[in-house]
């Protein structure tokens, strides 16, 4: 009996049909490969055109050192060739060509050297070279798989001179700006061209910056502002400087000062004149201080000579208001009643406002001057347009502008009160303390002198 033998149809072995499907499959293949290789080019160009459009020089080694990738920046920056920095070429001839051409910053030995102590160190380095020819480069170093490393160099030449600029002129501006006297430097034209903070601060400009390229003009009375320039124009025309001139001058506000001035021309490297550098100290309290003790001592001389009680008085008066920008000052003197206060000298203070009232009486609310009196001790209103010890005087006081007034008792050495001293202000304030010591100077001159003259009589 025979066998028999059944061919199933996924067990054929016709050789066609099993070779069929991997030819098939082999076109498959080769067309994605060849995808993925056209884009793979694509993406290589589009790294290329990157990196060609940067501003930095990029370069990539391998870990035989030898170059896998530079852009054109890069062989821009060093003035080597294109055909000097072909992928293959070892970093010793890329350092030699440039040490070729003078863009190396030490020898091909040397660069080598420290090329491998910087690679040796693993995380990311970064340094500033300085070239032969002056420029500045920047390096950063990333170290990649296998020893390579891929470089990145930048010219900050200008970047660097420019912070370097600003930091030396920000390293003067504060130096300067320690400097508690006025300090300036002008151009030809008498322009500021440097200004410290206390110049700015005093006539009132925010920040220095803000004075940059304005003149005297803009600072001074116009008498002022021409005068100042005619001296420094002469200064910059003979060389000669000028110095520690004291000068009384007037700002765009009408406020006057005091200062001491010394201008000296300056120079460039060609010797030629170019504008001034001065420096000025406000010496006002100074000169106040010393009319203080001459007019005191002149008051004295009167008093012992026995001039006119009226005289001294006046002079007492305006002596003070010498002394303070803005202030009308008042004496009263005591009547013989024991509670009127008239007029004892008011140069400055016009006769209708303290005769308006026919005298003062002495009391708790009969303005600064009578409070004062009544109190014995000095009464500050700075606003007589609200304080009610001003409630009788305020018409009057308003009609001649006052809006302050500050009074202290002059009291004699046997504690009678003799009168009143006042100081006017035409804004609404307190005394500053070197007007508490002004009037209160004021008001024991004026004893002296009263005493003097009462002794004098009896």
């Amino acid at each position: 009996m025979g066998t028999s033998h059944t061919t199933h149809p996924e067990v054929q072995t016709d050789p066609l049909a099993r070779v069929e499907p991997a030819r098939t499959n082999t076109k498959v293949e080769a067309r994605e490969y060849e995808a993925e290789i056209t884009a793979l080019k694509a993406q290589i160009s589009n790294y290329r055109m990157a990196f060609g459009n940067i501003s930095q020089g990029v370069c990539l080694f391998d870990g035989s050192r030898k170059l896998v990738f530079c852009n054109d920046r890069y062989a821009e920056l060093y003035r080597l060739r294109p055909e000097q920095v072909r992928p293959g070429t070892s970093l010793q001839d890329i350092i030699e060509a440039r040490c070729a051409v003078g863009t190396s910053p030490v020898s091909a030995e040397e660069y080598l050297r420290l090329g491998e102590e910087i690679n040796a160190s693993g995380p990311p380095t970064s340094r500033l070279t300085e070239l032969p020819d002056g420029r500045l480069i920047y390096i950063s170093n990333q170290g990649m798989p296998g020893g390579g490393w891929v470089s990145t160099h930048e010219d900050v030449t200008e970047i660097t001179t420019a912070r370097a600029l600003a930091s030396e002129r920000i390293s003067l501006q504060l130096l300067i700006d320690l400097v508690p006297d006025y300090l300036w430097v002008k151009d030809a034209e008498g322009r500021f061209v440097v200004v410290n903070r206390a110049l700015a601060v005093d006539t009132h400009y925010a920040r220095t910056s803000d004075m940059i390229g304005t003149s005297d003009a803009q600072l001074h009375a116009p008498e002022i502002a021409q005068e100042f320039r005619a001296i420094e124009v002469e200064i910059m025309r003979s060389g000669i400087p000028m110095v520690d001139r004291e000068e009384l001058v007037t700002d765009a506000a009408g406020a006057q000062k005091w200062i001491s001035s010394t201008k000296v021309p300056l120079r460039n490297d060609r010797n030629e004149v170019i504008g001034l550098v001065g420096i000025a100290r406000d010496i006002t309290s100074r000169r106040l201080a010393s009319a203080l003790q001459a007019g005191q001592i002149k008051i004295l001389e009167q008093i012992v000579a026995d001039a006119p009680l009226e005289d001294v008085l006046d002079q007492v008066v305006l002596l003070t208001e010498s002394q303070s920008t803005g202030l009308f000052c008042s004496l009263l003197l005591l009547d013989a009643d024991g509670v009127t206060l008239r007029r004892g000298a008011a140069p400055s203070v016009s006769e209708p406002f303290l005769g308006a009232a026919k005298g003062i009486r002495v009391g708790p609310y009969n303005a600064s001057c009578g409070a004062a009196a009544h109190r014995r001790e000095m009464v500050v209103v700075s606003d007589i347009l609200s304080d009610p010890l001003w409630n009788d005087y305020r018409l009057v006081a308003s009609a001649h502008g006052f809006r302050s007034c500050w009074s202290t008792p002059i009291i004699s050495r046997k504690g009678d009160v003799l009168g009143t001293f006042a100081m006017y202000s035409r804004t609404v304030r307190e005394p500053v303390k070197a007007e508490y010591q002004l009037i209160e100077f004021a008001a024991r001159l004026a004893e002296i002198a009263i005493e003097r003259t009462r002794t004098t009589a009896a």
